[in-house]
């Protein structure tokens, strides 16, 4: 099946003011999310019955409850409920205060504006077709930019939206799809007619044997039309139905500094790299719980952009800034800026609390090619959880072979990491066991006074021999008697996300530790909920 090339939202029309009452019918038709909904068609044609209650759906009812699915499928769009492990749909914090009926408005209006391909529902592998991977846009934003120019006379038509707005990719595409439509818009109607056909042959993914324009217009008008319409929502542009979105010249401003405002205080949500889970629960965040971006809540000056990414390239290396002291920050910003002007930008960012995960630390952490950086990346996640690291230490041996990471912990105990960035999949063989269990534990154990209590491995991506672990601990008894020396494994993005979760959810250091004791059960976590669930996580 080919992928996606354009934006897509579901259809027919779905009018924000009505997002409400969706949910309001959801819970009502699932007594409280508390019914299974994956597969479960009885559930699906309940939440039709409860739309047509509400009267918010048309009085019918399909032979499969593929409308209730429909309807669904909007709210995961917004991320007002996600699907979990179990195929229950739970609510978010902005799902949860939108059926409080607070601040209803603003969440709704939060999660238009925080809109992005991709989310968790368009990764989710129920959706299909999927879109290409080199989607990276928040369509919402992106039209409402575009709108508010005066180049574009301050208007885009439903036309223009349906050819050359669906089919942008990237937020850094905005200039490109202005010159396309200015150039549409000063053609013959000869070539007009032949740019868009060009359009409907590359960018339409059906399996269509009618390629024609007319026939992509058909097809994806409904997709601009619902855009448009939840772009007027946010009262940052008007949409004169079924012609053109506008804004008003006298409006630009207030306009322009509002989207600049959500651009910078909630960048492009990367944490769809960890989990479906963590992306939905963070990007569905309500408007006050929802934590600001990683630099603070307000925009700087334009002419200081350039210092601004600068800054962040350096603290890309670290996943929770609120832990660098104002000497660590001082240090690391010293590696290019000259004194006067690091304790100057680290007293700006230490005048902030930023509780919320660095988001350039999570694509370069989930993408490191090199071996020694993932290390030294994954003791960071390590550090910000609430142990204290140890990075590559001295054996008691003094053999050649290495731990990569040492964690302290309780004043009189440590755990031995072992990072391995295996890019396709990491087989903990009998081998590598046996060298945990004869070599590392008994090579360690009594370093700096503090007793081996447990043993892990951290994964670049999938692994495979988590019987070994146990093994491990059969075969460490031998150099270490009279204790049960456990082990854990887990993939990187498990462990990102499991400190993910910890900031959201304001854990105590100790208490982050604890929970992450509580996992080392000689098991191995591919997903966040396994990992939750084993922590015992309330």
């Amino acid at each position: 099946m080919a992928e996606r090339k354009i934006w897509f939202i579901t259809r027919p029309e779905r009018d924000p003011k009505f997002h409400r009452d969706a949910l309001l019918a959801l819970w009502d038709a699932t007594n409280g999310l508390t019914v299974q909904w994956s597969g479960n068609r009885d559930a699906h044609l309940n939440y039709e019955r409860a739309l047509n209650a509400r009267g918010v759906k048309r009085e019918n009812i399909s032979k499969d409850g593929s409308g209730g699915r429909t309807w669904a499928a909007m709210l995961k769009t917004f991320t007002y409920v996600y699907t979990d492990e179990n195929g229950f749909l739970v609510l978010t914090k902005a799902g949860r205060k939108i059926l409080k009926n607070e601040r209803v408005r603003d969440n709704v209006t939060k999660q238009i504006l925080t809109l992005q391909i991709p989310n968790a529902y368009y990764l989710e592998s129920g959706f299909r077709p999927q879109f290409e991977s080199t989607f990276r846009i928040r369509p919402a934003r992106f039209l409402i930019k575009l709108t508010n120019q005066a180049q574009l006379s301050y208007y885009v038509t439903k036309e223009e939206i349906t050819y050359f707005v669906l089919t942008a990719q990237t937020d850094n595409q905005l200039d490109a799809v202005t010159d396309k439509i200015l150039a549409f818009r000063s053609a013959s109607n000869t070539l007009k007619a032949q740019m868009k056909q060009e359009i409907a042959e590359n960018f339409d993914h059906r399996e269509r044997s009618d390629k024609g324009a007319r026939d992509f217009e058909n097809a994806h008008g409904d997709v601009a039309h619902t855009f448009m319409l939840i772009s007027e929502y946010t009262d940052l542009v008007e949409y004169i139905r079924g012609e053109a979105l506008r804004v008003a010249p006298s409006n630009s401003k207030r306009v322009a500094e509002e989207i600049d405002n959500y651009d910078y205080r909630y960048p492009f949500n990367s944490r769809y790299l960890i989990s479906l889970q963590r992306m939905a629960e963070n990007n569905g965040l309500d408007i006050e719980s929802y934590k600001a971006s990683s630099y603070g809540s307000s925009k700087p000056a334009t002419n200081k952009s350039k210092t601004l990414n600068k800054i962040r390239e350096l603290l890309a290396d670290y996943p929770d800034l609120d832990e660098l002291t104002h000497e660590d920050l001082k240090k690391i910003l010293m590696n290019e800026f000259p004194p006067r002007e690091a304790e100057k930008h680290t007293h700006d960012l230490k005048q902030v609390t930023h509780q919320a995960l660095n988001n350039d630390f999570v694509e370069g952490y989930l993408n490191e090619q090199d071996n020694l950086v993932f290390e030294d990346k994954t003791g960071e996640v390590f550090k910000a959880i609430g142990f204290e690291v140890e990075m590559r230490p001295k054996s008691l041996a003094n053999v050649e072979t290495e731990i990569e990471i040492l964690l302290k912990f309780g004043g009189s105990m440590m755990g031995i990491i072992d990072a391995k960035n295996y890019r396709t999949k990491f087989p903990l063989s009998a081998h590598l066991a046996s060298h945990m269990a004869s070599e590392y534990l008994p090579n360690y154990d009594g370093h700096d006074g503090l007793s081996v209590s447990f043993f892990g491995y951290v994964t670049a991506a999938d692994w495979s021999g988590e019987k070994n672990l146990a093994k491990i601990s059969t075969l460490a008894k031998r150099a270490i008697p009279g204790r049960d020396i456990m082990g854990i494994m887990l993939s990187a993005n498990v462990l990102l996300g499991f400190l993910d979760y910890c900031i959201d959810n304001d854990l105590a250091k100790q208490e982050r530790v604890q929970l992450f004791l509580n996992a080392i059960q000689n098991r191995g976590y591919a997903k966040m909920g396994e990992f939750l669930r084993a922590a015992k996580v309330k």
